[in-house]
């Protein structure tokens, strides 16, 4: 099999794709433009993604979300465990001791990192940072991190976004004479671990405004509590920081959109972040935006997230490749002198500075170079994703039976652990099934492995009943890993994440029954589940589209996961000059398609009317359909919409992309399933 089709019927085996108009009524429309003063275009997205079920007062209320919710903490956690989280804070605030924010070494993990470093610090704590060296440690707290702290007499470990099931670890600290707080979101395990407190919203039974929080979520409202029970003001430079922070973590852990917090905290975030006098985050934009209008929160997931995630995934200090330590001391560059590992020698220069602006600019260039660092690791993080690519086309046509398998499950050697994510998502986005890539490696008896899924299969629920199953047939764990803590060699947890993305840790011995009992599990779930269903808001005409039009979505920004960006058809277009591109590294596999679309006349002719788009994962689908085909062949597009910059460079132009192409039929709204919002 090459590029996911077979040599023989150049067939592309992805799951069935199911185009949808969404149904609603031309009365209802216009009702609820008139009621709420919006245009009909705003209306219909409203209704089609169901918001406020035409309730005025709930519509309001989602477009203007409260300000108070930001600072509401009341279902953070269980008011017990909190309380206890609380005291133990104030009693290291009272104390002086010693504390480490331990992350998880992601954009989420980074983000919580960096708002409790700078909201403690500013409380005048003694606050350091660390995470575990993911290539080599996995994820959350880690016997080296605790070994560290008990050599440099910490007190106190607070953990953000990580630390749920981490129950050896945990008391392995307390042994040490460490305290632990857990601060998280993950979903919980069936024993909650012995520390201090936890702080995670799945301990409140109820649903609450807090369960769709990611794991920065929790971190800022933690922060505001702490703030709080000390009695002491929120500073606003905090509270924006806060803002931006929270808006990475939300955006990269894809965190529901409809939540009035997240809504509101993007919004801020996104303003605060345009307008920052911070050299660290200002350097951060420097290297990977050159727009001078604000980074839309949709293109943060592409600019500065997958920077903020790269040094986590393959750094490692043994092998010179700074990991995420160094993200967290960039963005803190121009919060405090305190606030960076790299506090002395950011600090003289600040104190050798005669002038503000000369501490600007000097603060500036000092942000510049690490923010170089940061994106020299993401161009690493690329090139090794890209060799695993590679790699995989190898083993796919041996290792799974793409036309029948539900799941793909594919397994390398030595492959980076702290990458495999990026490529299992490719896995999962090109054939649209769940995807598991595992890795061997050299002189170890365990394989580590990622999970991708698609939007209506739980895969942490499938994983989950598999571990039962295994204990109940074999009395033990089937994800874990053994750990040397102390002088003792434990058993640990090794598996955690969500419903459509975790990792785990296995045995090798244990795959064949793994892969087997997975492929069983798979093979239950009914077929509707399998269906990638695009949501179309409407169908639409050349004539429609322009930049005031782009403009108007934008209003009801942000979007993303359960209030995605709408969704277009545009019938019997002319598609022509695809050219296929990847990242520099990706040789072999060139994913993603850019080519022009074309109006057809009324007469059946090309008109001048144009626009250029892009095909993420499109190229092999670009060139079947255009096989074969004249230039007069009509074809059917469903996309979103944006600006992509124009061949002179000083201005925007709209641009489409396009999520799939059909060929037109001689109905062409045939093959529509008109569905009820």
């Amino acid at each position: 099999m090459i590029g996911g089709m077979d040599k023989n019927n150049q067939t592309i085996y992805r799951q069935k794709e199911r185009w949808q108009l969404i149904s609603i009524k031309r009365e209802q429309v216009k009702e609820l433009a008139e009621k709420c003063q919006i245009s009909l275009t705003l209306a219909r997205i409203l209704l089609a993604r169901n918001i406020g079920n035409g309730d005025i007062d709930q519509i309001y209320s989602f477009l203007n979300p409260e300000e108070d919710i930001l600072r509401d903490y009341q279902y953070l956690s269980d008011p017990d465990q909190l309380s206890l989280a609380l005291n133990r804070i104030q009693s290291a605030y009272n104390s002086r001791e010693k504390v480490l924010i331990n992350g998880d070494p992601d954009a989420d993990g980074i983000s919580g990192t960096s708002i409790l470093v700078a909201g403690l610090r500013h409380l005048g704590m003694n606050v350091e940072f660390d995470f575990p060296v993911r290539s080599r440690e996995g994820h959350g707290l880690q016997p080296r991190v605790v070994q560290e702290s008990s050599q440099n007499n910490v007190k106190l470990i607070i953990t953000t976004d990580c630390g749920s099931k981490d129950l050896e670890m945990i008391s392995f600290a307390q042994s040490k004479g460490i305290d632990v707080i857990v601060t998280d979101h993950h979903i919980l395990g069936k024993e909650l671990p012995h520390s201090v407190a936890v702080i995670n919203p799945h301990l409140v039974k109820k649903k609450t405004n807090c369960k769709h929080l990611s794991g920065v979520g929790v971190a800022h409202k933690f922060i505001v509590a702490i703030f709080n029970h000390l009695q002491e003001p929120l500073p606003e430079w905090l509270e924006e920081f806060m803002y931006i922070m929270t808006t990475f973590g939300t955006l990269s852990d894809r965190m529901n959109m409809r939540d009035g917090f997240n809504r509101l905290v993007v919004e801020k975030g996104v303003k605060a972040l345009h307008h920052t006098k911070r050299e660290g985050l200002k350097a951060l934009k420097k290297v990977c935006w050159s727009q001078k209008y604000p980074i839309p929160a949709r293109e943060l997931t592409r600019s500065i997230i997958p920077r903020l995630n790269a040094p986590g995934r393959i750094g490692d200090p043994i092998n010179n490749i700074p990991d995420s330590n160094i993200v967290v001391d960039l963005l803190l560059i121009g919060i405090g002198k305190k606030n960076a590992k790299k506090a002395a020698s950011i600090a003289s220069v600040f104190e050798e500075a005669s002038s503000i602006q000369e501490k600007m600019k000097q603060g500036m260039k000092e942000a510049i170079v690490v923010a170089e660092d940061v994106d020299t690791v993401n161009e690493q993080r690329k090139f090794i994703t890209s060799k695993i690519e590679e790699e995989i086309e190898s083993l796919l046509e041996d290792q799974v039976d793409i036309k029948n398998d539900k799941v793909i499950i594919v397994q390398g050697k030595n492959w980076n652990p702290g990458v495999i994510g990026i490529d299992t998502d490719r896995l999962k986005e090109r054939f649209l099934r769940p995807s598991i890539i595992l890795s061997a490696y050299d002189n170890s008896p365990y394989l580590r492995g990622s999970v991708r899924s698609i939007p209506r299969i739980d895969m942490y629920r499938i994983l989950d009943k598999a571990e039962d199953q295994y204990k109940n047939e074999f009395g033990e764990s089937l994800f874990c890993i053994e750990v040397k803590s102390g002088d003792q060699t434990r058993k640990v947890n090794a598996f955690g994440g969500h419903a459509q993305a975790c990792g785990f840790t296995l045995n090798k011995d244990k795959f064949e029954w793994f892969k087997r009992t997975i492929h069983q599990e798979m093979a239950q779930l009914d077929e509707t589940q399998f269906e990638y269903a695009y949501d179309i808001i409407d169908k639409i005409s050349f004539s429609q589209l322009n930049a005031d039009y782009l403009d108007e979505l934008e209003t009801l920004s942000p979007f993303g996961q359960e209030f995605e960006f709408p969704i277009y058809y545009l019938p019997r277009c002319s598609v022509s000059q695809g050219k296929p591109f990847g990242n520099k590294y990706q040789e072999l596999v060139k994913p993603h398609v850019r080519f022009l679309v074309k109006e057809f006349d009324a007469k059946g002719k090309l008109s001048l009317n144009q626009f250029k788009a892009v095909g993420f994962g499109l190229w092999e689908k670009y060139c079947l359909a255009k096989a074969n085909n004249d230039p007069q062949t009509a074809f059917d597009l469903i996309f979103t919409l944006g600006k992509s910059m124009s061949r002179n460079k000083k201005s925007f132009e709209l641009s489409l992309t396009v999520l799939d192409i059909r060929k037109s039929g001689k109905n062409v709204d045939s093959f529509l399933n008109p569905v009820d919002p």
